[in-house]
């Protein structure tokens, strides 16, 4: 009897245990068709498909890490291992483009948005109504302008460091001199975990749209406490193998979190789509900006 009783008690486990991965799955690919321009199966839009999509939201961030980590490390070949010579703006646009060609811009369009909405200075109202608006304003065009510009420089700048005036080197100094790199790569990962975790915890500045129709469909309690220790998880990594590195992007991501939550609550009463991809866009340029000093000045 206890045997037939230990024998249902694993089926049901082990049962369980599958249909968590099979919605885990489906949220995964969820995740990519809506945040990436990365081909899955189709997969139904529904509660249960949902439920995860925003734990595996990080996933595309991880795709978009290894993709810039491989032309850094290719470029490394090229430049350190071989001492061939290869131009660094080149590199560094090539770097800016990466994320957007795997993102298909849908974190810029949101960031564009909220640039808009907050350079009107207008009423909450009216504001949440700019964001709407499908056209595109003078003030998100200058702030594109500016954010590409910037982005381009700072790689510009970090690839001076990792690859400028180098000569053939073994392969253990390599890697110590990829590592500012490898961690403004960890960027795209952390910042996506921090935005899935906005998303289930902060307060919501409409009872429609996309992060609406995300967040209820979440398990937000899981959500939270699941993002929560990746980005620690992750975090910890990257200060262990980036030292400085590591520290400056994850103290920038800290800080653009809060600024996050103070701005969207002061503006819009809570966070929406266009905010969520303001907050990828400007942790990422900010984890950038902070290994790019750490580099010029402390390392």
């Amino acid at each position: 009897m206890g045997n037939v009783m230990v024998t249902k008690i694993g089926d049901m486990w082990r049962k369980t245990v599958l249909q968590w991965r099979m919605t885990f799955i489906k949220s995964a690919l969820l995740a990519f068709s809506m945040f990436s321009r990365i081909p899955v199966p189709r997969v139904s839009w529904n509660e249960k498909n949902m439920r995860y999509m925003l734990c595996a939201f990080p996933l595309v961030g991880v795709v978009i890490c290894v993709a810039c980590a491989f032309v850094q490390g290719c470029v490394a070949e090229w430049v350190l291992f071989y001492g061939k010579k290869i131009s660094l703006p080149l590199i560094a646009l090539c770097l800016t483009l990466l994320p957007v060609l795997i993102t298909g811009g849908i974190h810029l369009d949101g960031f564009l948005d909220t640039c808009d909405a907050l350079a009107s200075h207008a009423d909450r109202e009216k504001k949440l109504a700019i964001m709407k608006d499908p056209h595109c304003g003078s003030f998100a065009v200058i702030a594109c302008v500016l954010y590409f510009l910037s982005q381009f420089v700072l790689l510009l700048a970090l690839c001076e460091k990792m690859y400028g005036g180098a000569v053939t080197i073994s392969s253990e100094n390599a890697f110590a001199q990829l590592i500012p790199g490898l961690c403004v790569c960890a960027s795209f990962v952390l910042s996506r975990f921090l935005s899935a975790c906005a998303v289930a915890a902060f307060p919501i500045a409409k009872d429609s749209g996309l992060v609406r129709t995300f967040s209820d469909a979440s398990a937000k309690r899981f959500t939270a406490m699941w993002c929560v220790f990746w980005f620690v998880a992750v975090s910890a990594l990257s200060v262990w193998l980036g030292g400085r590195y590591g520290i400056a992007v994850v103290g920038a991501q800290v800080v653009v979190f809060i600024g996050y939550f103070v701005m969207t609550k002061r503006n819009f009463g809570g966070i929406t789509g266009d905010t969520a991809g303001w907050f990828v866009q400007v942790a990422e340029l900010f984890s950038l900006s902070a290994v790019v000093v750490m580099a010029e000045f402390w390392g």
